[in-house]
């Protein structure tokens, strides 16, 4: 699956409330640039430009990344426009994303009575473009308020960034799906970000242009965010440690211990999910969903990320297209069907995955579409259960940081 590599203020919560001061004087055009960082390895680039009229500011942004997905190569160019008066109340928001195979792009108007985003969603009027956030900050010293990711399907949440010392800022998003953002912020000369660290484990460093532009090797994102399992396996049962709260989801059970959580892996586990509607079984049918989903999606870690928006058509991607393939179809059948954020064993690591869990008509069951595997389990730890939207899924992928190591128990 697509690791999480926030956009490099993306990562920090957001704000809402928009002053109304417009500065005596026009400020100065500025481009700073940053180097983005992973486990300690470069993945990427992003420079971000202000220019200034007296009409306010034209922000770009543009985020270059370069990394491996097991043996595939992937490059992808994210750029963000943002048009705002002087008082930086954002009118426009361009996004776009580029990975080799194709370009997506969308756009949001604020107009009355709020945003209107061109695929559709409807913001408040108070939401502020999350790249826009350090310019207010930079005014402003702090901030409150409604917040949206451009780049993250236009995804909402509430955010707040507060000093905590001289120099450095604490940034917390809580997305209107359910979890927490978090980003430390330390701040250059210049009351720009000089370097930022989200709950992902992604870095961006400022730099200068010299240094933005050094080539680097590419790196193996999954091997990068892989957890090892440590210890000898005796059986089924994985200590995490973490700040985890774990869904009791078919193929798992979970308990607090000292230590962490332990969780055992069973396929025959049915997990305590509310149940659905009583109807007959439909194991068969959602068999077949997974064998037409299989049949007509190669797998492809180099493809684009999937989005709600596009995964029913799909025909290429890795297990977060997969999964949520499978999951419209079922929709349309009218199967009670959520997707899974989690981990997957792989021998000695864990490694970030995706999947569904239906309701047969008797009971909830894993479904793992890109395995074909019906039904899943034994090597699967849920730590999120979600909708199939790109809500949920950067609220599954925000439970994906809280894992810090596992051992067979």
């Amino acid at each position: 699956m697509r690791v999480v590599l926030l956009a490099l203020l993306a990562g920090c919560a957001r704000p809402t409330a928009l002053p109304a001061d417009v500065p005596a004087e026009t400020p100065h055009d500025a481009t700073r640039q940053y180097t983005i960082w992973l486990g300690g390895a470069r993945v990427g680039t992003a420079v971000e430009s202000e220019r200034w009229s007296r009409d306010g500011v034209h922000l770009h942004r543009e985020e270059h990344l370069v990394f491996l997905r097991g043996d595939a190569d992937v490059e992808l160019a994210t750029t963000i426009d943002i048009d705002a008066d002087p008082a930086l109340v954002a009118r426009k928001v361009r996004w776009s994303e580029r990975n080799g195979r194709g370009e997506r792009a969308a756009e949001a108007i604020r107009a009355q009575p709020g945003w209107h985003v061109s695929t559709g969603e409807q913001l408040a009027a108070t939401a502020v473009p999350a790249e826009l956030v350090p310019l207010l900050v930079r005014r402003d010293g702090a901030f409150t308020g409604t917040v949206f990711l451009p780049a993250r399907g236009f995804v909402a949440g509430t955010g707040r960034i507060e000093p905590v010392a001289p120099g450095r800022l604490v940034a917390r998003l809580a997305l209107d799906a359910g979890p927490l953002v978090e980003a430390t912020i330390d701040l250059d000369r210049d009351g720009s970000p000089a370097r930022v660290v989200d709950g992902g484990g992604v870095i961006a460093i400022r730099a200068t242009e010299s240094q933005a532009a050094e080539s680097f090797p590419t790196v193996d994102l999954i091997a990068a965010t892989a957890v090892a399992i440590t210890g000898t396996r005796h059986g089924a049962r994985i200590r995490l440690d973490g700040n985890l709260a774990l869904p009791a989801l078919p193929g798992q059970q979970a308990r607090p211990v000292p230590a962490g959580v332990d969780v055992d892996l069973d396929p025959a586990l049915t997990g305590e999910l509310p149940p659905g509607p009583a109807y007959p079984d439909r194991s068969s049918e959602i068999t077949a969903l997974v064998a037409a989903v299989r049949q007509r999606i190669t797998p492809d870690l180099g493809a684009a990320r999937a989005t709600s928006h596009d995964a029913a058509a799909a025909t290429a991607g890795d297990c977060t297209t997969f999964a949520l393939a499978y999951a419209a179809l079922a929709s349309r059948r009218a199967i009670p069907t959520r997707v899974v954020t989690g981990l997957r064993v792989d021998g000695t690591r864990l490694i970030r995955h995706r999947w569904a869990v239906s309701w047969t008509g008797t009971r909830w069951i894993a479904i793992d579409a890109a395995f074909g595997a019906v039904p899943a389990g034994g090597n699967l730890i849920g730590l999120a259960v979600h909708d199939a939207d790109d809500a949920g899924l950067v609220a599954g992928e925000a439970a994906l940081s809280q894992v810090r190591s596992a051992t067979w128990d």
